[in-house]
Order: structure tokens, then C-alpha cells, then sequence
């Protein structure tokens, strides 16, 4: 398998902006936080989030929506993502 075609070679920031494309955009995510395994996404508008490509990502484990929240487990880089994203959207703190 070459590493093109290796979605574990894929970096972190193309991740992050996969699934930030995936939840509607920066524009679209009030709120990011995360815990052991998981990025938590507040969303304004949750029917912009694409279910189906954030769940077809090779580095995506798995997505479920939970209080009010969308919950993205990615296969690896949780904390890496989880900086990438928060950056993206210009915060400093967790919300």
C-alpha cells in the first residue's frame, strides 16, 4: 500500500479540515471541547453537519450525537485535532 492510498499517513491538518468541512464549517461550531476520546461539537445549525462523510472517513471511529452535542472519534491525533480545530475557529480557551 503505498501512502497516498494510507489513510493513516493522511496529516493532521487535512484531518482536521475534513471534518471540520464535515460539521458545516468554522462558521457552524459554537463550541468545541473534548474529552478522552472524543471532539465535542456544539453546532448553530446541526442538519449542516454530513453524518455520512464524517462517519466515512478512515480516521473517524465513529459518530453519535449526545446531549445536544456531536461527538467525533477520531482513530488518532485527539489532542493534535482537537488544538488544529480549536485554533481554526480562533479561540484560546475550551468552550
Amino acid at each position: 500500500m503505498s501512502a497516498a492510498s494510507d489513510p493513516s499517513a493522511e496529516s493532521v491538518e487535512s484531518v482536521a479540515a475534513a471534518i471540520l468541512r464535515a460539521v458545516g464549517g468554522r462558521e457552524n461550531v459554537t463550541g468545541l471541547t473534548h474529552c478522552f476520546v472524543r471532539l465535542r461539537f456544539r453546532l448553530s445549525d446541526p442538519s449542516a453537519a454530513d453524518l455520512d462523510a464524517l462517519g466515512a472517513h478512515p480516521l473517524v471511529a465513529f459518530v453519535v450525537w449526545q446531549a445536544d452535542e456531536l461527538h467525533v472519534a477520531p482513530r488518532r491525533d485527539l489532542f493534535a485535532l482537537y488544538a488544529l480545530l480549536r485554533d481554526t475557529r480562533g479561540d484560546t480557551t475550551a468552550s
